[in-house]
């Protein structure tokens, strides 16, 4: 048998990510530039408006249709650059199989037909979904901030409530104690505190 026909599968996020880097890393894996598949600026939970998948997609199923005496590979550098989530990855793993298309990790290619290849694959994808978890968080924070949405930790009582406070409990005439404030405003002691400790709150 031949050397494997290989497409490979690249993608950056909105977080700064360079795709150069993986499409060295495919190139080092034997996948020809002319056949790797970029997606720039994609972000997000599915893969729609993935041209770039897509497109890799198409080439192996064409691939696995013309090719003979030689495995086809869809080659990808990281499980979390190919997929967005578990259903995603479950489809387009499942429509490789049906092609008998095998998947490349890194230096890895996996076989459908290879028990172990398959516990693997879906080892991947659980593992995958977590490390996507945190990178849509990460990646919501940063446009929070970018558009000024995200401004850090917010006080639990708004302003007025803690002039009140703080002007109640230092009132010789009122005899509000830090217990009484907190079940009056519904919150801990230590806030109460803190705004009684500090000077007037200010806007």
């Amino acid at each position: 048998m031949g050397e494997p026909f290989r497409v490979g599968s690249a993608r950056c996020s909105t977080d700064e990510q360079d795709v150069g880097i993986q499409t060295e890393q495919l190139l080092a894996l034997a996948v020809p530039r002319e056949r790797i598949f970029i997606d720039k600026g994609f972000s997000g939970t599915t893969r729609k408006n993935r041209a770039g998948l897509d497109n890799a997609l198409a080439a192996v199923t064409s691939a696995a249709a013309a090719v003979t005496g030689r495995q086809v590979v869809l080659t990808t550098t990281k499980f979390d650059r190919f997929a967005r989530n578990m259903a995603e990855a479950g489809e387009i793993l499942t429509g490789l199989r049906e092609r008998e298309v095998l998947f490349g990790l890194g230096n890895s290619v996996y076989d459908w037909n290879d028990p172990f290849g398959k516990l693997f694959l879906q080892t991947l994808a659980m593992v995958a979904e977590a490390n996507l978890n945190h990178l849509r968080t990460r990646e919501g924070m940063a446009k929070a901030r970018a558009k000024g949405r995200l401004k850090g930790k917010q006080p639990k009582l708004p302003l007025a409530a803690r002039k009140t406070i703080h002007r109640r409990y230092h009132d010789p005439d009122d005899d509000a104690s830090l217990a009484d404030l907190a079940d009056e405003y519904s919150v801990g002691r230590s806030t109460i505190h803190r705004i009684v400790s500090g000077t007037t709150p200010r806007a």
